[in-house]
């Protein structure tokens, strides 16, 4: 499974796992929050989505796939810093394999959450590169398998201490995060219209979940003004 299908597979497990339509889960810009007069830059995002109960509730994650390599803590920094440029409420990691010991200790007091989704189907036969067809294909996976991927929550921010647990991939499985916030109703951003509000300082990714991204991989800043508003150094990607 290379780096594009994973995304794709964690976009539909979270949708599953969240209980949230796959729509809402966007690939965007998001950008940063910069001093007056100063250049401007953008963070491409892997997931955002949004809740809505007192006020907007930014979500974000980035889906890191690795062969048998844990994530870092220097990626985990990068993943903070992101959170704090873009002014998102929470963090999310996710991996296919684990996260070092100081990883997980960084997430724990940084309130970052970090998840472990493993496929749990033979993805060999997935599109390399084309995002509709690898849904398409994961849709079909998905609808024919009892349990399409393992879950291992190791840590939920806002809930420090909460022990490493492990769940099979039923679709009616939740992640709980702020418990102030879990069961809001959500803000659709998928193909906005006149009636829907598009989020302030995103712009969606061209393609999104249906084609190749632009901007750019691993790392890549997308430099300079733009039609962005509002308010995530370097992206968080660096893979």
């Amino acid at each position: 499974m290379n780096g594009s299908q994973y995304e794709e597979f964690c976009r539909l497990s979270l949708s599953k796992i969240l209980k949230i339509p796959i729509e809402e889960i966007q690939s965007c810009r998001i950008k940063a929050a910069t001093q007056p007069g100063l250049p401007e830059y953008t963070h491409q995002i892997d997931f955002y989505w949004e809740e809505v109960n007192v006020g907007l509730y930014k979500n974000f994650a980035d889906a890191k796939w690795r062969g048998s390599r844990k994530v870092s803590l220097g990626e985990i920094k990068k993943l903070q810093q992101t959170r704090d440029d873009i002014k998102a409420h929470k963090a999310w990691l996710i991996t296919n394999t684990d996260f070092t010991r100081t990883t997980r200790d960084f997430a724990k007091n940084n309130e970052i959450a970090l998840l472990i989704i493993c496929p749990n189907f033979d993805y060999t036969t997935l599109h390399a590169n084309h995002r509709p067809t690898m849904q398409t294909q994961l849709q079909k996976f998905f609808s024919i398998s009892e349990k399409p991927y393992t879950l291992e929550i190791v840590h939920r921010a806002f809930d420090l201490g909460t022990d490493a647990e492990t769940q099979s991939g039923v679709p009616n499985e939740t992640v709980a995060h702020s418990k102030e916030i879990r069961q809001a109703p959500m803000n659709r951003m998928a193909q906005p219209t006149s009636h829907q509000r598009v989020p302030s300082g995103t712009q969606k990714v061209q393609g999104g979940r249906g084609g190749p991204r632009t901007g750019g991989r691993g790392g890549t800043v997308q430099k300079g003004p733009g039609p962005l508003r509002g308010g995530g150094g370097g992206s968080n990607r660096g893979r």
